[in-house]
């Protein structure tokens, strides 16, 4: 089971560590309740997990070596530091990203027919994307930090 629901940037949740390869995160978590596997134009591939009661998803890339590549979570009881967590005001989110000392946000309408009044804040230098909802945010993305272009710094 998860540890605890502490967001750490370019880490990951708890125990729950970016770089865990699937049987890793299976030891902790059990099996998934769904998956979902995706074959890019490319080539590449990616196999989602999805942790319902928990309200993780956890994203293994091929292009990673079929490592953790990206956690979402859109659960209350997860939190970054205990400044930002589910349900937060988009101002409120921001104004803590700032006493953070975290990069400069970057915001982007992402509103759709399915989805109105969606907006992406992202952070490039944490690898954190924040999705709001009618001014609320209800999903939280951390990927790995980056050695350079290529190269992704593994925690684990």
């Amino acid at each position: 089971m998860i540890e605890n629901y502490e967001i750490i940037p370019g880490k990951g949740v708890g125990n729950i560590l970016l770089g865990m390869k699937k049987e890793a995160v299976e030891k902790i978590l059990g099996q998934p309740d769904d998956k979902e596997d995706i074959t890019y134009d490319d080539g590449e591939t990616s196999i989602t997990y999805y942790y319902y009661d928990l309200k993780m998803d956890l994203t293994f890339e091929s292009d990673d070596d079929n490592r953790l590549s990206f956690i979402s979570v859109e659960g209350e009881k997860f939190n970054i530091k205990d400044k930002i967590k589910i349900g937060d005001a988009k101002d409120n989110v921001i104004a803590a990203c700032k006493a953070l000392s975290y990069s400069l946000p970057e915001e982007e309408d992402m509103s759709s027919d399915d989805v109105p009044n969606q907006i992406l804040v992202a952070l490039d230098n944490e690898n954190i994307n924040f999705w709001f909802t009618e001014n609320a945010l209800d999903e939280i993305q951390i990927g790995p930090f980056w050695k350079d272009d290529d190269t992704p710094i593994w925690p684990v």
